[in-house]
């Protein structure tokens, strides 16, 4: 398991841990409160990203569905006028397996066709946002990003992104 987290003056941990794909490649790297686990880094056509760091809440978590809706609201504006992608596809939902986070999907096309290859380029992304009702406005987010060309899309993505995200065990929930 890989966990992030923060101490408080009782020695409490609060954050999460996750299990990282079983597969070979896999980099990982901490920095701060964060880690990152990266696969083919340096490839423009097909690499692979996870994520998990802390976050201060914009809006307390509950009622979740104004948590979700700011999510949205937040997403639309940052890809409004963005430069490099548009947002192709975006769906945000309550976890179905803990009420304290929503879960992502967002899929970004590139403006611009990969320079070597001419195909179209994406950047696809599955989320999970979570608030701690202990520690008001602050939480955690854990991403799982593919970035491909048309060629390398890989179909199985969503089953490895489910089961990373499926693996998150939130620690302090009270």
């Amino acid at each position: 398991m890989v966990t992030v987290g923060i101490s408080d003056e009782t020695g409490s941990l609060f954050g999460l841990s996750f299990e990282p794909p079983d597969e070979e490649g896999w980099t990982v790297k901490k920095s701060g409160l964060s880690v990152r686990l990266e696969k083919n880094a340096d490839s423009a056509e097909d690499s692979r990203e996870i994520e998990a760091y802390p976050i201060r809440l914009d809006v307390p978590i509950s009622p979740m569905s104004a948590y979700i809706d700011n999510i949205k609201r937040n997403l639309v504006n940052n890809y409004k006028n963005n430069k490099e992608f548009k947002m192709s596809a975006f769906d945000v939902i309550q976890d179905p397996k803990n009420s304290r986070c929503a879960r992502l999907h967002i899929l970004l096309e590139s403006k611009l066709p990969d320079q070597a290859t001419s195909e179209k380029k994406w950047s696809e992304q599955y989320l999970l946002s979570c608030g701690f009702p202990k520690y008001k406005g602050m939480g955690f987010e854990i991403r799982y990003y593919h970035r491909y060309i048309d060629s390398k899309k890989d179909d199985q993505f969503i089953e490895d992104a489910r089961k990373v995200l499926d693996s998150v065990v939130i620690d302090n929930n009270s």
